[in-house]
């Protein structure tokens, strides 16, 4: 199965689960909600960025509430920040990311969406069509004209895709999407990029910083970008003690076992047994010093 395939068969699932927990969906993007205070960014960072041209255009100082969209973004000139990229710098990579897409004119364009078509499996590709032609989407595309940054912050919930964004020093900007290197490697740009020096930010850990620091939001909970097993896994790793997790794949590409290991301070042998599970699977390293236990790793194993 190809990337783009894989990809659209994300987007039907994901599209599902959206529509039944948030039926307006479309529209929850451009709602202005969230607090910088929220995510750990001072009013005074705010006003400077403002001053500075790098909030969004139509945004104006002494507004304190973003999309969602424009918090990953706030995330994102903080990250820069830390980096030391000039203002200016900045300001020219936001140019880049709020250009509005015209999607209208793609989703209009019968070839384009022939191409598409393609790569979905025949199953799904009436609920394609009716996605593409559903008047949320056309509402949406037709009052907000879409950024280049939403239309990266939608795929990337939609398919669950891994974003990287590669900045140079003097601004320029790409895009990286995992499993499309083959085709990145086609594009020269891309390769000159890889070359040189550069700045590489994870829209996926952003995004992960946000909707931890926004977990009361009960929209961002709707997302749901990541399935029941992957939050179980996510509060194992978690857990107090843990040193290391391995996890291990079938050949659905899915997680099938877990081995995790665990850093154990040890009073007794009576604490010895209390950690040797009873009718478990488990491998145990213990070290010993002058016949003393110093050392005691547990490694568990769990089958999903």
């Amino acid at each position: 199965m190809s990337p783009l395939e894989k990809d659209f068969e994300q987007l039907n699932r994901s599209l599902a689960v959206f529509q039944e927990n948030e039926p307006e969906y479309l529209t929850f993007f451009g709602v202005r909600k969230y607090k910088p205070s929220e995510l750990g960014i001072s009013a005074r960072n705010i006003n400077n960025w403002s001053d500075n041209g790098l909030l969004p255009s139509n945004k104006k100082k002494g507004w304190h509430r973003f999309s969602l969209t424009e918090c990953i973004w706030l995330k994102i000139i903080q990250n820069l920040r830390e980096l030391n990229l000039p203002l200016e710098t900045i300001k020219q990579i936001k140019e880049d990311l709020f250009h509005k897409t015209d999607l209208e004119h793609i989703f209009e364009n019968k070839e384009i969406l022939d191409f598409l078509k393609n790569f979905i499996q025949e199953k799904e590709r009436e609920t394609f069509t009716e996605i593409i032609n559903s008047k949320e989407l056309k509402e949406i595309i037709s009052a907000q004209q879409l950024t280049s940054l939403d239309s990266i912050v939608m795929d990337l919930i939609f398919t669950r895709s891994n974003f990287r964004l590669l900045f140079t020093k003097d601004g320029h900007l790409m895009l990286h999407k995992d499993n499309y290197e083959d085709y990145l490697e086609t594009i020269p740009e891309y390769r000159e990029m890889l070359k040189s020096t550069h700045i590489s930010i994870s829209l996926n850990r952003v995004f992960a910083d946000i909707t931890k620091e926004l977990i009361e939001d009960e929209d961002l909970k709707n997302l749901q970008i990541l399935t029941d097993q992957e939050l179980e896994i996510i509060d194992i790793i978690r857990e107090k003690g843990t040193k290391k997790i391995e996890i291990y794949f079938g050949k659905d590409e899915k997680p099938e076992l877990l081995k995790i290991t665990k850093q154990n301070i040890l009073v007794s042998e009576t604490r010895l047994k209390e950690l040797i599970l009873v009718g478990g699977y488990q491998d145990i390293k213990i070290t010993t010093e002058k016949g003393k236990i110093v050392n005691f790793e547990n490694t568990k194993k769990i089958k999903l």
